[in-house]
């Protein structure tokens, strides 16, 4: 304690030692945090913790491992989607940080690659492209292995590219010059650190899956893109062996194909298997389904459900009733949700009313039966905002059972082979980057995923030793569907 001469307390003396004391704490927790972000791998979540505090918007931070370098790009405004701009946007990048490389664009030398959001001007853009120093015109951004995130509108960005250059053999250094251009007349310019002190992000899946632990339930949801649940049975059927679901959600079944088609796919990937199975009415050319082996009754409530006012055309939501071990009977929904647009567009709001008319049905069901829990799983084809996704999971405890608080439904996080990502859509070629479309929401009183076995099923970052085990072959998911598999194993929550 400090005092002064003649002993007595120096309340000024002893509050700047406090300070002091204070400061230097504030420092070293800064010091640990600082050193904790920058030892933790930078994953394409959406989420941001794992960056430093970027600079003031528009800006370009910069992050990297020794296979990939990751940027965060900030901008100004309200969110956007960076697929459906208005205006077209322009990242250009000295990836060797070398001005006597790559050609001068813009106001930025040196430029080794530009990557142009939404390259075609007018309402609703036009995916994304990118352009290297030797190309003569735009190409597909799968020429360069690029990859962000989050696909839904958002005013922050993670980009993700291989540190090695594809077609120019330019490997990053430690950092990189940058410049964006978009509706300021004047590009915002920088360099980026990609140095490679990041670790790699850990594998989710390197062996074969394994089976569901005691008391388990499987669950999977997969769009099987245009009918392909019969145009490619031979593969389907393969995968599904693999994984085999208790549960088992699909869209995309085309108009035409029955539930006994539905039926005799399971059947042949879980030989002995009993399904019981329902189809929501079809929606233009298609529908989505539900099945499970285990104990179920039709839900009379999700019959036919439509958005209010609306006198033709259904949503594509299929539901059963499930007893699951240990928990007692679930409601469980298959839904595919309206494809395409932009934030705050008409097909935006078709989903928002799809979702609230989903949620009405869910309230009708309660009615029915005592339900114990919910899942919800499919595509939701979220490419505008994330409202739909709000909506569906708030306070969605409350959907099956009278609550003075209820809690939100719990988002299952999947994630590729790789660790890297949550992307359950790609294909190559595309103007569309890779995206997160598909997901699993539960009720989380009730149900916990075990995540050991909660994984986006890409067979082609799996290693041979596990599709060889798995019985599977490389190109097995990319076949069967632009869509991937997201599993997730569900345990009784208490």
């Amino acid at each position: 304690m400090a005092t002064s001469p003649a002993g007595h307390r120096d309340p000024h003396r002893e509050l700047g030692w406090t300070s002091l004391r204070y400061a230097a704490g504030m420092i070293h927790a800064a010091i640990i945090s600082c050193a904790t972000l920058s030892v933790q791998p930078v994953q394409l979540d959406g989420g941001f913790e794992e960056w430093d505090t970027p600079a003031a918007a528009p800006s370009i931070t910069g992050a990297g491992s020794a296979s990939h370098i990751y940027l965060l790009m900030s901008l100004n405004g309200p969110p956007v989607n960076l697929q459906g701009l208005n205006n077209p946007m322009t990242l250009r990048l000295d990836w060797d940080n070398n001005p006597e490389t790559g050609k001068m664009a813009g106001s930025l030398p040196g430029v080794d690659l530009e990557v142009l959001f939404s390259p075609s001007r007018g309402k609703g853009g036009s995916g994304v492209a990118v352009r290297r120093s030797s190309d003569r015109g735009a190409q597909s951004w799968d020429e360069v292995g690029f990859v962000f995130a989050p696909t839904v509108a958002s005013n922050r960005f993670e980009l993700c590219f291989p540190r090695t250059l594809r077609g120019l053999d330019l490997v990053a250094g430690s950092t990189m010059p940058w410049e964006l251009s978009w509706t300021d007349p004047k590009p915002a310019r920088g360099i980026a650190r990609v140095g490679a002190d990041r670790p790699m992000a850990k594998p989710t899946m390197s062996a074969p899956l394994p089976s569901p632990a005691d008391g388990a339930t499987r669950v999977v949801t997969w769009n099987l893109e245009k009918g392909n649940l019969l145009k490619q049975r031979r593969v389907v059927t393969r995968v599904l062996a693999a994984i085999k679901p208790h549960i088992v959600l699909i869209q995309e079944i085309e108009d035409g194909q029955t539930g006994e088609d539905f039926i005799n796919v399971l059947r042949a990937a879980v030989p002995g298997s009993n399904w019981t199975i329902d189809l929501s009415p079809r929606s233009g050319t298609i529908k989505s389904g539900i099945a499970t082996r285990l104990p179920a009754k039709s839900v009379r409530a999700f019959d036919t459900i439509k958005r209010r006012g609306e006198s033709h055309g259904h949503v594509r939501a299929a539901a059963l009733g499930i007893d699951i071990p240990g928990v007692g009977p679930v409601l469980a929904v298959s839904v595919h949700l309206k494809c395409c647009g932009v934030v705050d567009g008409p097909e935006d709001m078709k989903r928002i009313g799809e979702v609230l008319a989903i949620r009405r049905a869910a309230e009708s069901a309660e009615t029915e039966r005592d339900f114990q829990g919910l899942i919800i799983g499919g595509d939701l084809n979220l490419v505008g905002g994330s409202l739909p996704l709000d909506l569906l999971i708030a306070q969605g405890e409350g959907l099956i059972a009278e609550l003075d608080t209820p809690e939100d439904l719990l988002i299952i996080d999947a994630w590729q082979p790789d660790g890297r990502g949550l992307q359950t859509w790609q294909e190559d070629g595309q103007a569309y980057t890779p995206g997160r479309l598909d997901y699993i929401v539960i009720s989380g009183s009730s149900l916990r995923p075990d995540p050991r076995t909660t994984v986006v099923l890409d067979t082609l970052d799996l290693p041979e030793p596990a599709l060889r085990d798995m019985k599977l072959q490389q190109s097995d998911t990319k076949q069967a569907s632009d869509h991937l598999p997201v599993i997730v194993d569900l345990m009784p929550a208490s």
